[in-house]
């Protein structure tokens, strides 16, 4: 089996989480084994996992020791009627919420209880309080409809014991917290009756180390893509359980030197510390690759993979609005979106149909933003449209996009973006831009943040229709070096390479 472990997935996706499912895809369609691992606990996983296309092909380690990988939906239990019928509790709805506030027959506050549908149909967790109003446990049930975690609060809603289980209910792990500086600290994890007996560990880490030993078997291969914060338990696993780590951005602080820069810290400086332990390296880009060739002699085979691949998809080009441009991407401070939204509040006296389509998510960014759209009037120019489950018909649309990251690992907007015929103009940064975007053919590269520049580029694009037409058709020729068979055959050698290295 080849694992692709992450830490969580929630209900919106980064670009790891959309490189895995790209890769889980060509593995599917190659007929070669495939699951997704998810290494912290999240109640809603299936739920997020059958809303991207992924049930039944995904589970976490609190699934593996709560005996839930194969656990299926269930009919969810009708909590109002079962307090108002049989407690005889009273109910008050929370305007504008699903939640409800539970009193007893006296009027004595107890729970507060959040729904995750508006027919109070599926409870997400309960919170329970004293007769002080004090909340003293909050219940989390599985997004299927079991009681999953219970968690025993002290003062101050610290956490001072968590109990997990099984959709049978019976605890299967025990958490154990101390309190530090008001802060509820982690002081000891049990696995209950795993295999006849239980097992005692410190923390977190030495539970997934745990985990993967369980879950191995000869032949399997782990990619590990969350790696700051699991390279710790994957570097301490069994020797023969082969770990390949794959890299989704820089490893070196924005502006430094590649060779004597300092490393971004959490984030695959533990890995380049300690390389013994792990039997390759993925990345995306051949200039990370030679990067890490030119700074580290010590480290295993590293392979360039894209972690994203694009197919030429049927655009009518001619329909499109020469002067709508769209930005995927994040809201977040690395990607620059300011940058964009100056340079089309420039513009528009030359180009007043001119439109900006922010797709992305995260919301003190997403505040900032706004608060610049409205104090410069341009509400009729930049639309904050908020993650996008399908840019389908986003790319059909657009005529250009932009890339205004400080950084990228690869940039897989860009190869999306370029499938659909859209040019990019680009900043010329580490890593993915500068092997994707062919300047003058495609889009255009600008210098790292140069805001004229961009300007300027943009100007020269918009203006000239003919030099549209001609980008679009540029960019789904020269997209083909991302074909999804070309990808696919790099990922086989890969696995055969890693297959064939000695135990």
């Amino acid at each position: 089996m080849n694992y692709f472990v992450d830490m969580n997935l929630g209900s919106a996706v980064t670009g790891i989480e959309k490189a895995q499912f790209n890769r889980m895809k060509l593995f599917q369609k190659a007929g070669m084994p495939a699951t997704l691992v998810y290494l912290a606990y999240g109640s809603r996983l299936h739920e997020h996992l059958k809303k991207f296309g992924f049930q039944g092909v995904g589970f976490s380690m609190y699934d593996y020791f709560q005996e839930s990988r194969q656990y299926r939906d269930v009919g969810h239990f009708d909590w109002r009627h079962y307090w108002q019928m049989t407690c005889h509790y009273r109910l008050r709805d929370v305007p504008d919420t699903n939640d409800v506030r539970v009193d007893n027959e006296d009027g004595l506050f107890l729970m507060y209880a959040h729904f995750l549908d508006k027919d109070y149909s599926q409870v997400d967790y309960i919170n329970y309080f004293d007769h002080d109003h004090n909340k003293i446990r909050r219940d989390v049930y599985d997004s299927r409809g079991f009681l999953s975690r219970t968690s025993l609060l002290a003062e101050n809603n610290q956490v001072n014991t968590e109990l997990y289980y099984s959709p049978d209910q019976q605890i299967k792990i025990i958490k154990q917290c101390k309190q530090v500086d008001e802060k509820s600290l982690l002081r000891s994890v049990t696995l209950k009756n795993y295999g006849q007996r239980d097992y005692y560990f410190n923390d977190e880490t030495e539970l997934q180390t745990f985990f993967v030993n369980e879950l191995a078997q000869a032949g399997d291969i782990f990619f590990s893509d969350r790696n700051g914060k699991m390279a710790p338990a994957l570097d301490r696993t069994r020797p023969e359980i082969k770990i390949c780590p794959v890299f989704h951005s820089t490893h070196v602080r924005a502006g430094q030197d590649i060779v004597t820069g300092a490393l971004k810290r959490g984030i695959y400086d533990y890995i380049l510390a300690h390389p013994a332990r792990f039997n390759g390296i993925v990345v995306s880009t051949e200039q990370q690759r030679t990067d890490l060739l030119a700074r580290f002699s010590n480290l295993p085979p590293i392979t360039t993979i894209p972690v994203g691949y694009a197919t030429a998809q049927p655009v009518d080009v001619m329909r499109r609005d020469p002067h709508r441009i769209i930005s995927v991407a994040r809201y977040s401070p690395e990607k620059q979106l300011m940058h964009q939204v100056r340079a089309v509040e420039e513009l528009i006296p030359e180009f007043p149909d001119i439109q900006l389509h922010l797709l992305g998510f995260g919301n003190k960014i997403k505040n900032e933003l706004q608060k610049y759209i409205d104090e410069h009037s341009l509400g009729d120019y930049v639309f904050l449209r908020g993650f996008q489950k399908d840019l389908t018909d986003e790319y059909r649309q657009a005529s250009l996009a932009l890339m205004t990251s400080v950084e990228e690992g690869f940039s897989l907007s860009t190869v999306e973006e370029l499938s659909y015929g859209i040019p990019v103009i680009g900043y010329d940064i580490r890593y993915g831009p500068n092997e994707m975007i062919h300047d003058g053919e495609n889009g255009f590269l600008v210098p790292a943040n140069d805001q004229e520049q961009l300007v300027e580029k943009m100007r020269e694009y918009l203006s000239n229709r003919e030099l549209q037409l001609t980008f679009m058709g540029n960019a789904q020729r020269l997209v083909q070096a991302y074909s999804p068979t070309k990808t696919m055959e790099k990922w086989e050698k890969l696995v055969q390479s890693l297959n064939s290295q000695p135990k």
